[in-house]
């Protein structure tokens, strides 16, 4: 596993489903797709941020991306 890849996170949003498994999709997920700005939400595009920048890794950008689920009210399974 690359150091910007996860354990897979799927995510159903607007009533279509995603499978984001990379810090990459993760990113793109929160700014193009995400349907508000929570904090949540913000923190995880720090982190992914973070992680291209190697001061973060894959898996605290994973956790975040959840948290940023959970807070948005958005179904995913991991």
């Amino acid at each position: 596993m690359s150091k910007r890849t996860f354990k897979p996170v799927k995510i159903t949003i607007k009533g279509k489903t995603k499978t984001v498994y990379t810090v990459l999709q993760a990113g793109n997920a929160l700014l193009n797709d995400w349907p508000e700005q929570t904090p949540a939400a913000r923190a995880a595009e720090l982190l992914v941020l973070d992680a291209f920048n190697d001061i973060s890794d894959a898996e605290h950008v994973r956790r975040a991306f959840i948290a940023a689920a959970k807070a948005s009210h958005i179904k995913f399974s991991s």
